[in-house]
């Protein structure tokens, strides 16, 4: 007894989980290694409640295991999981052994737990290692193979030991047939000498090489190759080529093609610019953001200024002082926009007389819409603005001539206006000399008398007034007027020969004050003009009615329209009746409502006919209100 205590105390002494079982397989000892590492004493674990130790999904295999090494009597490795103190299962190898008696039978099992755990970690990270690694060189021979490139690798005597499926592809050769040296027989007999040489003085002087050649493929056509590799030493020294080839035939031929259409292209350049500089016109072209990029030879020479004076923004410099803000404006408002916008400026010439210029621009644009380029014109107009001024002077004179014409026909009615206040004048004169006899004196009733005179004299100057405004010639003149009150004065003016035609005047004026930026005489001739053109085509009657009406327009211009009960114009005559020289008088000259559309349009306004209905016709007419024009100063 004493040596079995001895030899249980030496086993728990070793660092190892022993353990012993009876003859049919019941554990009966365990060392206090063993006991320590599972947790349990014991009683708890012996005879057939070791089971309790393994990993439920290793439970069954286990026993089948235990039971076929009993049957045998012949111990073997079992692997299966334990669970540690800590409650974690780990891997454990099982190894036993049998004690027989003298007559072969088992008399007693004993056996050790190895802890074998961190083993089977490693084994399955080597196995993730190595199914990685074959999977990465499987990915890696797939991708070599995938590449649309001829990749290959070669010894340091450079020749090939290795070419993709690419490369065996496009040669339609087994590899066999390509490896070694026998790419060469593939390559272009021009090209041989040359790519031999440079790959074997890379071999001896480089780490890379890079060269062009041509490959025959498997449909007997040579096409270019790029050739690039370069020289790898592996951690054991030993040193290989890896490269590609890669198909540049169409970019071979590009570049030819590129090559002669840049020839061409220069060839075109030289001849656009002769033609440009050759061409009697000013050209010009600017990039996106209005910056001047060319000017051609005529403009240069036509301003006498060097180009890189005027280059960017430096063209402004060549205008009319005057002139070079408002050309500013319109040109930061055409690149904004992106639409072109003709203007006119003045232009200093080389020997300082400024000329006027037409200025036409037109922007290049890409798919998306941006201004890839501006391009444009300077057309020199001086002749043409000189013919303006002249026509414009010619129809002052003509307007001038036709106020004085209509001023004649109105001389009786005219006569008539200024007389009443003359013959008021001279009654209340008489009034008041009676009034200042001795005996009848009567200073208040003198005083009356006078003032009437006094009024009736105001009376009379301004209906001459009135007259001397219309006849007079007189320069344009764009100011702020009161519409209103230039109106009423024509009506004024015109109120006796109105009422001696029986007309009846209805007058259908805006409350609001209109101010209209324009010249005074030149609108109150429109005004004159259409309002005897109306009381000319009206008879006598009862229904012998003029309206003449002044309001706000829709888009805020100011709207005046004069209409009347007439003979009225047919619709086919509604546009012809503006034409110079058109009249369906038989005593007119035709002039009339053309100046009266010159007049209008000078204003910014525009001018128009309709028919009435029943009868009669309407002329109307738009200007800009003040508040939305600038003063041309």
């Amino acid at each position: 007894m004493d040596k079995h205590k001895e030899a249980d105390a030496i086993i728990d002494l070793i660092p190892a989980m022993a353990w012993s079982a009876t003859s049919d397989g019941m554990l009966d000892f365990a060392s206090q290694h063993f006991l320590e590492y599972v947790g349990l004493p014991l009683a708890e674990i012996a005879g057939e409640n070791f089971y309790r130790l393994f990993h439920p999904a290793d439970t069954t295999r286990l026993a089948f295991e235990w039971r076929s090494i009993m049957a045998a009597k012949t111990g073997r490795e079992v692997e299966g999981r334990l669970r540690r103190a800590d409650g974690e299962y780990r891997w454990c190898s099982l190894r036993q052994k049998p004690r027989l008696d003298s007559e072969g039978n088992v008399a007693k099992w004993y056996g050790v737990v190895l802890d074998i755990e961190d083993r089977k970690r490693a084994e399955d990270a080597l196995k993730e290692t190595k199914s990685a690694l074959a999977a990465s060189e499987e990915n890696l021979r797939l991708i070599i193979n995938s590449l649309p490139v001829l990749v290959w690798s070669a010894r340091p005597d450079g020749s090939a030991d290795f070419v993709n499926q690419s490369w065996l592809d496009y040669a339609g050769r087994p590899a066999d047939q390509i490896l070694e040296w026998g790419f060469l027989d593939l390559y272009h007999p021009d090209d041989i000498p040359e790519m031999v040489e440079i790959w074997k003085r890379d071999l001896e002087c480089s780490d890379h090489t890079r060269l062009k050649g041509r490959i025959r493929g498997a449909d007997g056509q040579y096409r270019w190759f790029y050739f690039s590799g370069r020289k790898l030493t592996d951690a054991n020294g030993v040193v290989r080529w890896f490269g590609v080839n890669i198909d540049i035939e169409n970019l071979q031929r590009a570049e030819i093609a590129l090559k002669e259409s840049e020839a061409a292209l220069r060839e075109s350049e030289q001849k656009l610019k002769l033609i440009i500089n050759t061409i009697p016109a000013m050209a010009w072209s600017c990039t996106p953001d209005g910056q001047l990029e060319y000017w051609n030879q005529h403009l240069t020479n036509f301003v006498g200024l060097p180009f890189e004076e005027i280059v960017g923004f430096g063209f402004y410099r060549m205008f009319h002082p005057d002139d070079v803000e408002r050309m500013r404006e319109s040109w930061e408002e055409v690149v904004a926009t992106k639409q072109p916008k003709p203007v006119d400026a003045r232009i200093r010439r080389f020997d300082g007389q400024y000329r006027w210029f037409n200025l036409q621009q037109s922007p290049l644009l890409d798919p998306e819409g941006n201004v890839v380029r501006w391009y444009g014109v300077v057309v020199d107009i001086e002749d043409r603005k000189q013919a303006e001024e002249s026509l414009r002077q010619s129809q002052s004179h003509l307007a001038h001539v036709t106020r004085l014409t209509t001023i004649g026909e109105l001389a009786v009615s005219i006569a008539h206006e200024i007389n009443q206040p003359l013959m008021a004048i001279v009654t209340n004169a008489g009034t008041c000399l009676r009034w200042l006899k001795d005996g009848h004196t009567d200073l208040e009733q003198a005083r009356l008398a006078a003032e009437r005179i006094v009024h009736d004299g105001h009376r009379a100057g301004e209906i001459v007034a009135s007259i001397r405004g219309m006849a007079r010639r007189s320069p344009v003149r764009m100011e702020r007027i009161d519409f209103k009150r230039a109106l009423r004065d024509v009506l004024f003016l015109l109120r006796e020969e109105l009422q001696s035609r029986g007309l009846q005047i209805v007058m259908d004026l805006t409350p609001e004050p209109v101010d209209i930026l324009g010249d005074r005489t030149q609108l109150q001739q429109v005004l004159l003009n259409l309002i005897m053109n109306s009381a000319e085509a009206t008879p006598r009657g009862a229904e012998a009615v003029m309206t003449v009406s002044c309001r706000q327009g829709p888009e805020g211009e100011v709207e005046v329209s004069v209409s009347d009960t007439g003979c009225g114009i047919p619709p086919e005559q509604l546009e012809q009746v503006f034409e110079p020289f058109y009249t369906t008088k038989s005593d007119g000259i035709g002039m009339g409502l053309s100046i009266c559309r010159s007049i209008v349009e000078a204003h910014g306004g525009r001018i128009w006919a309709t028919t009435n209905h029943p009868r009669g016709s309407s002329f109307t007419f738009t200007l800009s209100n003040s508040k939305d024009a600038a003063v041309d100063r």
